[in-house]
């Protein structure tokens, strides 16, 4: 067993208390090991295991001095600091949720998003938050989320009040039902200043959605696609990995990128985060980490996209 120099700190899943953490090598995998004063010992968190890239080669803070900022911090990270100075990292994209309400109810939703929720920010208050943010973290890219932001009639004019402050570019996180149903919502968006879609898309199979979603939605996410290509405007998709369910469907809904590129600029893969609707903790085996996606894409793309093509962001 050997330790990864960096230190770090962590919360106790119990108490929340924060407490310190080190990262060890175990037969070449990376796990994060940490122990509460009143909990005891926690266990080891598996964060990266064998992989062509290194945990060192993957992590994009490392030798990066702090960032400067205004923002003052009293309890600490994570309690209150947001961008303080300790971070290593500025602002890559700003996320705004405008609603806790949805029009689904996912097995795997973080938020736990219902469609009765509390009720949404005003216009108001969401132009004060893009003050803030244009002040401290000026030409960021922003993303109006939830909930299922398109549950807002006035979603395209909460698009204008970021394009009126110069956000640029301005996406909106949506699981693209309203935008397959209703063209005109859809031309609204666009004409507001909605320069991507960032689409929840989960695989090319009506059954990974079943078991995701709750609800086959294949056919929603094809004509949202459909629409955005209409309206020249561009789209990221956004698969939840699920393992066992939709992991082995990476290299296919690369593939469906390809066909249509270019009103589809990217994927963001993201693993399953255990928050939320997720009724237990998970154990190592339950997790898909970022080595894994990064071995599945050159495996199922047969090599097309290889491990060394790929960097981290920032």
């Amino acid at each position: 067993m050997t330790e990864i120099p960096e230190r770090t700190l962590s919360l106790c899943p119990y108490c929340l208390r924060r407490i310190p953490a080190g990262r060890i090598v175990e037969n070449g995998a990376v796990y994060l090991q940490k122990s509460c004063p009143q909990h005891g010992d926690l266990g080891k968190v598996l964060l990266w295991k064998n992989s062509p890239k290194t945990y060192q080669e993957w992590n994009r803070t490392a030798g990066v001095p702090a960032m400067a900022s205004s923002l003052p911090s009293q309890s600490g990270c994570p309690f209150d600091c947001g961008l303080c100075p300790s971070h290593k990292q500025k602002t890559c994209t700003a996320i705004i949720e405008v609603t806790h309400r949805c029009n689904l109810e996912c097995p795997v939703c973080f938020a736990s998003s219902k469609i009765e929720a509390p009720p949404d920010p005003g216009l108001n208050e969401i132009a004060q938050i893009l003050e803030m943010l244009r002040e401290r973290s000026a030409g960021c890219p922003v993303q109006f989320s939830g909930g299922e932001p398109a549950l807002r009639d006035d979603l395209p004019e909460i698009v204008s009040l970021a394009k009126e402050r110069g956000f640029d570019p301005i996406q909106v996180n949506t699981n693209g039902i309203r935008l397959a149903q209703d063209e005109v919502f859809g031309r609204r968006l666009v004409d507001a200043g909605t320069t991507v879609i960032y689409l929840q898309f989960d695989g090319v199979t009506g059954s990974v959605y079943q078991k995701i979603r709750g609800a086959d939605l294949l056919p929603f996410k094809l004509k949202a696609i459909e629409r955005c290509a209409d309206l020249k405007t561009g789209v990221i998709l956004v698969p939840t990995l699920v393992k066992n369910i939709n992991d082995g469907q990476i290299g296919d809904i690369i593939q469906f990128a390809k066909k249509w590129i270019p009103t589809v600029r990217g994927v963001h893969f993201q693993p399953m985060t255990f928050l939320g609707r997720y009724p237990s903790s998970p154990c190592n085996e339950d997790r898909i980490l970022l080595s894994d996606i990064l071995s599945a894409i050159e495996d199922q793309t047969g090599g097309e996209i290889r491990v060394e093509n790929l960097v981290p962001s920032g």
